[in-house]
């Protein structure tokens, strides 16, 4: 889940946008509400990886680019930065921030536009965070990463993490969509080297792991969408516990 933290000295406007945001992305948690960057700095200090701050720029007492200012002397990575302001002015000396600014909204804007924009955040996190989480557990398994045969198979799970539906059609929905992204890689291909790396991993890992985590028996063959689908499903356990436990989590 994002932690979302928003600086804006309307706080009316805040809690509005806040109720919106939160009631059509339930990925989204609240850290903080505050109305100047004094009341904000030292809960902003833990946004990190994967968080978003909804920045208002014409700030009392420390404002927007002073608070991005202090974020970049911060270690660790830095939130998805959201800033608004009907300042012009303000808007024009953002040039030297654009590195650390995901996106600028002019006021007055509709909250759609908002809750878009975090749309498009969730999705990139979760992809990374998916990716991640892949990788972590292929670590279990004897396979050479360098291979573009296990990046296929990482794209592959990672795909079919977000729609479990795909594997119903390894050819032409799977691997297609591997295909897509992979600058429209012939899907043979892919298939291809995906068997190929499957193969080799059962060779190289040990029965043991094989048979505990396959449920399989050391001679039966295991197939790409046996691999892959057991994978998913070890997966999807681990993030429905990690989602639990996150939703636990109190923020102020």
């Amino acid at each position: 889940m994002n932690r979302l933290a928003i600086l804006e000295d309307n706080l009316e406007f805040s809690r509005n946008l806040l109720n919106y945001i939160v009631s059509r992305n339930k990925k989204i948690r609240l850290s903080s509400l505050a109305i100047n960057g004094e009341e904000i700095m030292e809960s902003v200090h833990y946004l990190g990886k994967g968080d978003i701050l909804l920045l208002d720029l014409g700030l009392p007492k420390i404002n927007g680019l002073e608070v991005i200012d202090k974020l970049k002397q911060k270690k660790g990575q830095m939130p998805y930065i959201i800033v608004m302001s009907g300042d012009m002015e303000l808007f024009q000396k953002l040039k030297d921030y654009t590195p650390y600014i995901y996106a600028a909204i002019e006021k007055p804007f509709a909250f759609n536009r908002i809750v878009d924009i975090i749309e498009d955040i969730t999705y990139e996190t979760d992809q990374k965070c998916y990716e991640e989480l892949v990788k972590e557990e292929l670590r279990k398994f004897e396979m050479n990463i360098t291979t573009i045969g296990y990046a296929y198979i990482v794209d592959a799970i990672t795909f079919s993490l977000e729609d479990e539906t795909l594997l119903k059609d390894m050819q032409n929905a799977l691997y297609k969509s591997v295909s897509i992204k992979n600058n429209n890689v012939n899907v043979s291909n892919i298939k291809w080297a995906i068997e190929k790396c499957v193969k080799s991993t059962k060779r190289y890992t040990s029965t043991s792991t094989i048979k505990s985590y396959f449920h399989v028996e050391a001679r039966e063959k295991i197939t790409p969408k046996l691999f892959i689908s057991t994978v998913v499903e070890n997966l999807k356990s681990k993030i429905e516990d990690e989602m639990n436990v996150k939703k636990e989590e109190v923020y102020y």
